[in-house]
């Protein structure tokens, strides 16, 4: 995580402003009660800090972006640009370590992603603040680069969490519930969440996920359903680490209250930004929302009904990756029954 120092650079109030109205209409900052629809409002937050997280398609270009000193697509550039300086700008600490940890989960090794957290580290001393305003403007078409070092120190990023793993396994049930073709919509959200009970902690993130998977409210699997186990694993793993920073995220934020810290996060995914506006919108049920208000009424209850008197189920590192192991089994026989 880097800290923001202070500087003073000159800067006009126009400016300022609409790199302000640019970003905020972008909607990629959030955070439950700051930013629940990515349009911060710091009215009754003023005073704390702040720190950033940043997931992987932020990271990944703004990596590309001081390694080559551009990027041919001029609208992540700006939004880039925005990003930084509105963060330098407010004294914001930047942390890419969940994006640098699915980065070496991705590629199963840590050379990569050490390298990446290298220009990471350089980056709020190797550019002026005034550099990220220029972006932001698009006063600037190219910045200067900062060369990867084939020497710099690895780091230990290469790790599983018990989030992802958990998610991972969840995602490979969803998938399998995709293959059922005699299951209507509610009984697939039904069949999914009666498992969830059976097998692991409930997170607010997969519930809204499988709502609105399940509801076809965001990306399907369809197209999916005729590959090999390998790529339908990928997805769920892609899937499995976008609830993973949400998760993790959560446990940083849920006791704000009794700190002076507040933790924001940064996404440009759109199913994403759906999971956690859907999730944290007050005005909003989200069962109905996404069946309709008669069936999503009836879901509704019937949820009530499992979590209800629930006991939580003891949660072990061996327990979880019996699980993982387990439906990664049941989706490879899920692929067999419908060749």
């Amino acid at each position: 995580m880097k800290k923001m120092g202070y500087e003073i650079i000159e800067v006009t109030e126009k400016e300022v402003k609409s790199t302000t109205i640019y970003l905020l209409h972008q909607q990629i900052i959030f955070h439950p009660h700051i930013s629940p629809n990515g349009k911060p409002d710091f009215t009754n937050y003023i005073g704390r800090q702040y720190v950033l997280i940043l997931d992987r398609n932020i990271l990944t270009k703004l990596i590309e972006l001081c390694n080559r000193g551009c990027l041919k697509d001029a609208h992540i550039m700006k939004v880039i640009g925005s990003l930084m300086f509105w963060a330098l700008s407010n004294n914001i600490s930047v942390t890419a370590g969940l994006a640098l940890n699915e980065y070496a989960n991705n590629k199963d090794n840590n050379i990569d992603a050490s390298r990446e957290n290298f220009i990471f580290k350089k980056i709020f001393d190797f550019y002026d603040p005034k550099l990220w305003l220029e972006l932001a403007i698009k006063n600037r078409k190219e910045i200067p680069k900062i060369e990867f070092n084939s020497k710099s120190e690895n780091y230990n990023f290469n790790i599983k969490s018990d989030h992802y793993k958990m998610h991972y396994a969840e995602m490979l049930h969803a998938m399998s519930l995709c293959f059922q073709n005699n299951l209507s919509i509610e009984d697939k959200i039904l069949f999914f969440l009666q498992w969830n009970k059976d097998n692991l902690l409930f997170c607010q993130y997969t519930i809204a996920y499988i709502l609105l998977l399940f509801s076809n409210k965001i990306k399907q699997y369809k197209e999916l359903l005729q590959q090999p186990f390998e790529n339908l694993a990928k997805k769920c793993s892609n899937q499995a680490w976008d609830l993973t920073y949400l998760s993790i995220w959560s446990t940083l934020y849920w006791n704000e209250k009794d700190a002076n810290i507040s933790y924001l996060f940064s996404t440009m995914d759109k199913d994403l930004k759906k999971v956690f506006s859907y999730t944290h919108d007050v005005t909003k049920n989200i069962f109905i929302a996404c069946l309709g208000k008669h069936k999503g009424v009836i879901v509704q209850k019937k949820y009530e009904g499992i979590i209800n008197n629930r006991i939580k189920p003891v949660m072990s590192t061996d327990a979880i990756n019996d699980l993982v192991m387990h439906e990664e089994v049941n989706l490879r026989d899920c692929i067999k029954d419908l060749c």
